[in-house]
């Protein structure tokens, strides 16, 4: 295949963000939602992680009797943590002089963080109250068989770790080499589905023995010049191979556009950034592809 392919995209990327700004999307929703029985409210991340990712309404056991319900038997209680920080005023006071030269007295206001923890039941653990529904069922896609078989030769050829079963995150892990997206369920569009797990396959490349873009000083800190340019590549080399597999769309090409505006804004909106990152993106991309780097 041509490098002047990959250079179109590269082109139409510059000529969107030429036009102006563009609001990028998150293309997915959560496959999974633990919430509060009390407040029908989403967890935090971290309860969420504690929780297991296991969607439905959790109830402590005074929840539980004050709704008439009861606990099944044998059913066990998961920990969540819950913190606040409490204001009070203290008894220390210090006199002051007000505007008039008056003593006056002003008591200090104290702050003490506090963390809690609740123990909670699964609603399928619950008998006697009835929970709403929480819809999880996303949508229904026919799978592209060129994506997937880039894909499947990909992780295949490098024995990475692949994990498509259902996230609200999308991630590469270089210390287990591993890649986790959503499930394409949780995309409006599987354009979009592609776009984000090619972006993440993108990020496996940098390493020494694939495409060998680590950072100068061996860790890239979120905003930082390595991390921005990072983000660059993976989200232009992603576009590359949604062009390459024809499962692009006008929709998710403007979405990784309007990614790609901000990682650039980053990077106060260097003119040469963008051609850096293409260069290495077809790199990227032709690595995936298995392609040969030269013609």
């Amino acid at each position: 295949m041509k490098s002047e392919i990959y250079e179109q995209v590269t082109a139409r990327i510059i000529e969107m963000l030429d036009k102006g700004e563009i609001t990028w999307q998150k293309p997915w929703v959560a496959s999974f939602d633990c919430r509060s029985g009390a407040t029908k409210r989403p967890y935090s991340l971290l309860n969420q992680l504690l929780l297991g990712m296991r969607p439905g309404y959790y109830f402590t056991f005074k929840q539980v009797k004050e709704r008439g319900g009861h606990i099944r038997k044998g059913a066990k209680s998961e920990a969540i943590f819950f913190y606040k920080t409490l204001s009070f005023n203290s008894d220390d006071v210090i006199g002051s002089t007000d505007e008039n030269g008056h003593e006056a007295d002003s008591i200090l206001k104290k702050r003490i963080p506090m963390l809690k923890m609740y123990r909670v039941f699964h609603q399928s653990d619950i008998e006697g109250i009835n929970c709403p529904e929480i819809d999880t069922s996303g949508y229904t896609h026919t799978l592209d068989s060129t994506a997937e078989a880039v894909i499947a030769d990909y992780i295949g050829r490098e024995s990475i770790r692949f994990n498509n079963a259902g996230s609200n995150r999308a991630f590469y892990r270089p210390f287990d080499d591993s890649v986790t997206v959503p499930n394409p369920s949780q995309f409006a569009d599987i354009a979009e589905y592609y776009s984000t797990t090619f972006h993440e396959l993108s990020h496996s490349t940098l390493t020494e023995s694939r495409c060998n873009r680590k950072p100068s000083q061996g860790i890239a800190f979120f905003g930082s010049v390595d991390y921005s340019r990072e983000e660059l590549v993976a989200e232009i080399s992603s576009a590359m191979l949604c062009h390459r597999t024809n499962v692009d769309t006008q929709k998710a090409f403007r979405n990784s556009v309007a990614y790609i505006q901000g990682w650039r804004r980053a990077l106060k909106n260097d003119p040469a950034a963008i051609v850096w990152a293409a260069s290495r993106a077809e790199k990227a991309a032709r690595y995936i592809l298995n392609e040969e780097q030269s013609e």
